[in-house]
């Protein structure tokens, strides 16, 4: 049996829980409904703070419960003044950043990937997830401040039905698990990098559907698509 010590314990663990999550549902209300991969650099450390704020006051009884509501309010307060620095142009590249140009009329911006630390792996998945599978079905990709691609559509592909392109070769090395998978044979592919006069090492990207339609970008070069004949393994 539990010491009426103890149940009075709970029931101050029980009614601090409450109130500090009324308290944050109220500051995360105020704040705004974007969700989690929506959000600005600044709101997300921001929420994550308040989160952290609101458990150590609600679990530690000697921490008195005001200093938690006062934490969170303060970090309320920094969010709605740096809402309203941002209005300044210059305050607000200086916060959240600038959208960043990743893909062009000339394939992938190698420059603009290392700037924000991408990977030609991520920026295909950030493809994928906007519905884009192959760099010619693109004109503009643009990562936003927020995670989030914006893609400007090749409208010469619109009509084009496109199948998976499978990356093989990204920044200089073989994509060893999709070339097994869907069993290419790498000299096969080494007599196609032999033929576009280039090495490993030196592309972007390289990259083959189901109908042999080749994707490839190599250093210091714009991409170009072109139907190839490459062998797969039985």
């Amino acid at each position: 049996m539990l010491s009426l010590a103890q149940n009075s314990g709970m029931i101050i663990i029980f009614l601090r829980a409450i109130i500090l999550f009324a308290v944050l549902l109220f500051a995360i209300r105020l704040m705004g409904k974007r969700q989690i991969g929506e959000m600005e650099p600044f709101e997300l450390v921001i929420t994550l703070v308040i989160s952290e704020l609101a458990c150590i006051p609600m679990a530690d009884r000697s921490i008195p419960i005001t200093f938690g509501i006062v934490a969170i309010l303060t970090m309320f307060v920094i969010h709605q003044l740096i809402l309203l620095l941002s209005k300044n142009a210059k305050v607000q590249s200086f916060i959240n950043g600038k959208p960043v140009m990743v893909i062009n009329p000339d394939g992938i911006d190698v420059a603009a990937m290392k700037s924000l630390n991408m990977h030609v792996n991520d920026l295909l998945q950030a493809l994928r997830t906007a519905q884009y599978f192959s760099l010619e079905e693109v004109s503009y990709g643009i990562m936003e401040t927020n995670g989030q691609m914006t893609v400007v559509a090749n409208k010469k592909m619109q009509d084009k039905q496109q199948t998976l392109p499978v990356p093989l070769i990204l920044e200089g090395k073989w994509n060893e698990q999709e070339i097994a998978q869907h069993k290419f044979s790498k000299g096969s592919l080494n007599r196609l990098l032999a033929s576009e006069k280039t090495r490993l090492k030196n592309v972007v990207l390289l990259a083959i559907d189901e109908n042999d339609r080749m994707t490839l970008q190599k250093k210091r070069r714009g991409v170009y698509f072109k139907n190839v004949e490459v062998t797969r393994l039985d």
